[in-house]
């Protein structure tokens, strides 16, 4: 089939070939899926913002894990576990390792000018005392500003983890589309047909999650049209 065709087709057709590109992408995102076995594979892609969101806390989790200390996080983010719960397993690790031997470190990354209050809270809480109100509201500002970095860590990994993998299926469902378009078409493959499936490849990728309800909402179209002709 070639560009000019496609006006032949009808809308119960069009519904059909519509599902044949929805189910191009989303065997694109299979292969995508295909490489985390090794590795991590496509999983690794911005995980790199959360590294560098968690070095200035390296201390407090060397005190968990001195040979590998960010193998939690790391662990969580290949696995895909929950945002919300990666951060609340991430803040969790950071207080666990909050002592007076690793506070001033991180109050020097944190909040340098209460890095001695810092360091006189985390005393105080390995000795099991209390802090006054003046050190649990800095205590409050130490975990607030934690929360505010994890939180765009979090986020601007999750999307170019998003946007790498999108990309890389659309890379993918094009050259799938112009081998099957190859070998469909085999001898008269040429420019027209090359461009059909660059476009083919160019929308699977996008088309796939709202494929079922797109076709669905076509075939309903059609069938009311024809009713309509009588």
């Amino acid at each position: 089939m070639s560009i000019a065709e496609i006006g032949s087709i009808d809308l119960g057709q069009f519904g059909t070939a519509l599902s044949a590109v929805a189910a191009l992408g989303t065997a694109s995102f299979g292969l995508v899926d295909v490489t985390k076995p090794f590795n991590g594979g496509i999983s690794n892609v911005g995980y790199h913002f959360i590294r560098s969101a968690f070095q200035p806390f390296e201390p407090a989790l060397k005190t968990i894990n001195a040979e590998d200390p960010f193998a939690v996080v790391k662990a969580n983010w290949l696995n895909g576990m929950d945002k919300a719960e990666q951060k609340a397993t991430a803040r969790n690790l950071i207080r666990l390792g909050f002592n007076s031997r690793t506070a001033a470190t991180i109050a020097g990354n944190v909040l340098p000018n209460d890095d001695d209050l810092l360091t006189t809270i985390a005393r105080k809480i390995d000795s099991g005392e209390t802090p006054n109100e003046t050190e649990l509201a800095v205590l409050a500002r130490f975990d607030a500003i934690i929360d505010a970095r994890l939180d765009a860590a979090f986020e601007r990994a999750e999307q170019q983890y998003r946007n790498t993998s999108r990309f890389v299926a659309a890379a993918i469902a094009i050259v799938l589309a112009e081998v099957g378009m190859a070998v469909v078409t085999y001898p008269e493959f040429g420019p027209s047909h090359f461009i059909l499936a660059l476009l083919i490849g160019l929308v699977a990728v996008p088309v796939a999650p709202i494929a079922k309800d797109l076709s669905s909402a076509i075939s309903k179209a059609a069938w009311a049209f024809k009713a309509v002709r009588g």
